[in-house]
């Protein structure tokens, strides 16, 4: 007996799969898409430029293009990233979520470099005159390994050596030793101190310059609840709750020079309304940054950093006449330009997560 139940023939079915995905394509093409991604911190891929005979590339583009307007793509992305942590395919990390924190991936130092660093901070400290210190943290994924799994906790054990290279030399501070509870140091959603954090860092290099310890009640302080940072944005998972941002300045008068800007303040509260929040802290990165407090009880601290300084340099500057800090991945000189630049200094203080000191090409060109 011939089946009568209702059946879509093969070319009705073609018909409407093809309306399906054209619908989805003019959707895609149609539907007003902000250009910057917010929660990932880029800007969508460009429209595909017109074909080339020489340059095949209009095929890819148009792939990119179409991939950052899909409908419902930020749902599509999460549930990807979900699956991934789920099955364990994530091993080779971009950001991994252990603990309820998002993590940075681990690093390793096979060449050396190292002891490369050391010896160029060295180097160039001498030609100033100036005594050094170097800090690096350990890092977050480094002080949560023991609660991971196996494969990504020897994957997080390889950053050992390059701790143990550093606290062979006597100029490093250790302000995060082993064992730290990584919650009070490090926020959820992002790779740079707490600032319970900072203030440990900033401890250490008063002690051991011998300047006065202030307790974080004596500093003005500031808090911006709903922090999403960068380490939260490359995992592609979903948002559900931010961190508290905590800054402190300090309470005597102070003038901040950056870019040829002059502030009277250090904290910066209307940034953190921005997809940047921790930008709150000097407005941002700067290629060279002065800060100023007559009041101040030490002399004149010239600091080569990178972006985990920025919540460190409000504290010292309740400590230091001056601070002069430099960013290789913005100042256009060397190091050693930037010395001549800074003046007279009594100290000078090296502050880096231990990605930048090894991977960071701009440091790497620049330390000399």
């Amino acid at each position: 007996m011939k089946d009568k139940r209702f059946c879509i023939g093969d070319r009705a079915a073609v018909l409407l799969g093809l309306c399906l995905l054209l619908c989805m394509g003019l959707f895609a093409l149609l539907w007003p898409h902000p250009e910057f991604i917010a929660a990932e911190r880029r800007y969508r891929a460009s429209a595909p430029s017109a074909p080339s005979l020489t340059d095949w590339k209009t095929d890819q583009e148009t792939e990119a293009f179409l991939a950052d307007r899909v409908p419902l793509r930020n749902v599509l992305v999460a549930a990807d990233s979900l699956a991934e942590v789920a099955t364990a395919r994530r091993t080779e990390l971009d950001a991994w979520p252990v603990a309820g924190a998002f993590l940075e991936k681990p690093v390793t130092d096979p060449e050396g470099k190292t002891s490369r660093r050391l010896q160029q901070f060295e180097s160039l400290s001498e030609k100033s005159g100036a005594k050094w210190q170097l800090i690096v943290p350990r890092s977050h994924g480094y002080l949560l390994r023991k609660k991971m799994n196996g494969l990504l906790q020897s994957l997080y054990d390889q950053e050992a050596r390059i701790y143990d290279v550093l606290t062979s030399n006597a100029r490093f501070l250790d302000v995060l030793p082993d064992g730290t509870e990584a919650a009070e140091v490090y926020y959820r959603t992002d790779h740079h101190w707490t600032l319970q954090g900072a203030w440990l860092a900033y401890a250490a290099c008063c002690r051991a310059d011998g300047l006065p310890v202030y307790s974080l009640d004596e500093f003005n302080r500031s808090s911006f609840p709903g922090f999403f940072g960068t380490t939260q944005s490359r995992s592609g998972l979903p948002a559900f709750r931010g961190d508290m941002l905590e800054c402190a300045e300090p309470k005597d008068p102070v003038i901040l020079t950056a870019d040829g800007e002059t502030f009277d303040h250090l904290i910066f509260p209307g940034r953190a309304e921005t997809y940047d929040g921790y930008a709150v802290y000097l407005d941002g990165n700067h290629g060279m940054t002065e800060i100023l407090n007559p009041a101040a009880p030490g002399g004149t601290l010239l600091v080569f950093k990178d972006s985990f300084a920025n919540c460190l340099l409000p504290l010292l500057s309740a400590d230091y006449r001056r601070i002069v800090a430099v960013d290789a991945r913005y100042y256009t000189g060397n190091f050693s330009r930037a010395a001549e630049a800074a003046g007279a200094v009594d100290r000078i203080l090296f502050v880096y997560s231990a990605d930048s000191l090894i991977n960071d090409t701009s440091l790497a060109g620049k330390v000399k």
